[in-house]
């Protein structure tokens, strides 16, 4: 699970990437058999020639990528600051409360970066004030404005057993001939 991208919905997945693999999978017509797991379990089994691909908001910095072979980057997203419209962030973050959902990966990323802000945690990202660290589409689906102020940029992908090569260019170019249905389905997805 890894809302919006992936989320194990009663054994039904939803989310940005089930949604282009059931498309994926149309094209070849080919069926799907759905897995749920650890990233280290489905990363495993891949290498295990099990699976023949591995979703759920992976990114080029995975470490599944030592493991696997990853897809060219799909979607960016980023991790960045973001205030309500009208609204700007201050030059120095220094004693500024910024909002942030615990336990996301904004979260961590303030925790690690020294740039004297506040944070105040929130359960859900829903119940953010600004100024607040999000992901991008969490930024528009909240009506947020986006800042400069960028702490992350994720690039995502998926990942299919190594030595899969043909395999591997097909869907690569699925996927990139799909990069704006990928931004619209992540903005629904989002949204939800």
């Amino acid at each position: 699970d890894h809302p919006p991208w992936a989320e194990w919905n009663g054994g039904e997945p939803r989310g940005v990437e089930p949604r282009l693999i059931r498309e994926f999978a149309g094209e070849l017509d080919a069926e799907i058999e759905w897995f749920d797991g650890t990233e280290e379990e489905l990363v495993e089994a891949l290498r295990g020639f099990q699976l023949d691909v591995v979703i759920g908001g992976l990114t080029r910095a995975s470490p599944a990528a030592m493991h696997a072979g990853l897809t060219r980057p799909y979607i960016d997203t980023e991790v960045q600051y973001a205030v309500r419209p009208g609204e700007s962030l201050p030059d120095d973050l220094d004693g500024v409360r910024v909002w942030v959902e615990e336990g996301s990966e904004a979260a961590a990323l303030m925790r690690q970066e020294e740039d004297g802000a506040i944070p105040v945690y929130v359960d859900d990202v829903t119940q953010v004030e600004s100024p607040a660290l999000l992901d991008t589409y969490d930024i528009e689906a909240l009506g947020f404005e986006r800042t400069d102020n960028i702490k992350r940029d994720d690039e995502h992908a998926m990942a299919v057993p190594m030595g899969e090569n043909a395999f591997l260019v097909e869907l690569d170019n699925f996927l990139l001939d799909r990069g704006a249905e990928a931004e619209e389905i992540l903005a629904e997805e989002a949204a939800q």
